[in-house]
């Protein structure tokens, strides 16, 4: 089964990065494994969909092959799932950004999690 990126993210065709970036946030805000409602199926196909369209040359690749490419495929020959060879984070994720999107809105005296 063909897996739709665009309708992952809930975005057009024609989104900006900025759009996707936005769209990103949300969904992996409102879908992680470590909120109440959370669900990690989903937080892994936003978290998939993101690292290819977020990436120009991925992102291409997708419009023109579909999700056939493999460019969204986790644990590759990148071995240990999700790092690369090179010790470099897959998919162009930028971890700023997902910290920015966990703990945003949490200044100002914001409930705070402590494990």
């Amino acid at each position: 089964m063909s897996k739709d990126y665009y309708k992952t993210l809930g975005v057009s065709k024609n989104a900006t990065k900025e759009d996707l970036k936005k769209a990103y946030r949300k969904l992996a805000h409102q879908h992680h494994p470590d909120k109440a409602n959370g669900d990690e199926n989903r937080f892994k196909e936003i978290n998939e969909a993101y690292s290819v369209l977020g990436n120009d040359q991925k992102r291409s690749q997708y419009d023109t092959y579909g999700s056939a490419f493999g460019g969204g495929q986790q644990g590759g020959s990148g071995g240990f799932g999700g790092f690369s060879q090179g010790g470099g984070f897959a998919g162009n994720v930028d971890l700023g950004d997902i910290f920015e999107t966990f703990f945003s809105g949490q200044r100002g005296g914001g409930q705070r999690y402590v494990k």
